[in-house]
C-alpha cells in the first residue's frame, strides 16, 4: 500500500515540477494541469479505499466464524429433525427443527457490511449457545427455563446479523 501512494504521489510530483517552469499561456499548460487533476484524484480514491483493504481480512474472519456457526446450527437442526425417528423425541421437535434449518441457511450466507464485520462475531457466538442449548432441552437434560436463554441468544444473534448485512445490488 505504501508503494501504490508513493508511486502515485510521484507521479502528482512530476506533473507539478512540469507546471512550476510552465507559463499559464503554453498550450501544454491545459493538459499538464488535466494530468495533475486526474493524478490527485487517483490518489484520493486510493487512499479513501485503503481503510475497506485492511479491513478485508478481519471481515473475511467474521464471515468464516458466522458461517461455521451457521453450519453447526444447520447439523444439529438437522439432527434434531432425526432424533424423533429413534423415538428419543417427541415429533413436535419437527416445529423447530425446520425453522432453525432455514434460518441457518439465511444466516450463512449473509456478507458482513464494511465497518459492521465485528458484530458477526458475537453473533455467531449466540448462535452457537443456542446450538447447545436446543439439543440440552430437548432430550430434557437441562431445565425448560433455559428457553428464556435459547430465545434470548436466538434474537441478539439475528439483530446483529440483520444490522451489519450489506445490501446486495442488482446488476
Amino acid at each position: 500500500m505504501a508503494e501504490e501512494t508513493s508511486r502515485l504521489q510521484a507521479g502528482i510530483t512530476a506533473v507539478l515540477q512540469e507546471l512550476e517552469d510552465l507559463p499559464q499561456d503554453d498550450p501544454r499548460y491545459e493538459a499538464l494541469f488535466g494530468q495533475l487533476i486526474e493524478a490527485g484524484s487517483a490518489l484520493l480514491a486510493y487512499e479513501a479505499s485503503v481503510p475497506a483493504k485492511l479491513e478485508a481480512p478481519h471481515r473475511k474472519t467474521s464471515k468464516n466464524v458466522l458461517t461455521w456457526a451457521a453450519w453447526a446450527h444447520g447439523v444439529q437442526a438437522v439432527l434434531l429433525a432425526l432424533a424423533p425417528l429413534t423415538g428419543w423425541i417427541s415429533w413436535w421437535w419437527l416445529l423447530l427443527a425446520i425453522p432453525q434449518a432455514v434460518a441457518s441457511v439465511l444466516v450463512g450466507t449473509v456478507e458482513p457490511a464494511p465497518g459492521e464485520h465485528g458484530v458477526l462475531r458475537p453473533a455467531a457466538a449466540a448462535l452457537g449457545i443456542v446450538t447447545v442449548l436446543v439439543p440440552l432441552l430437548a432430550f430434557g437434560v437441562i431445565s425448560g427455563w433455559f428457553w428464556i436463554a435459547a430465545v434470548l441468544c436466538w434474537l441478539v444473534g439475528f439483530a446483529l446479523v440483520g444490522g451489519s448485512t450489506q445490501e446486495v445490488k442488482a446488476a
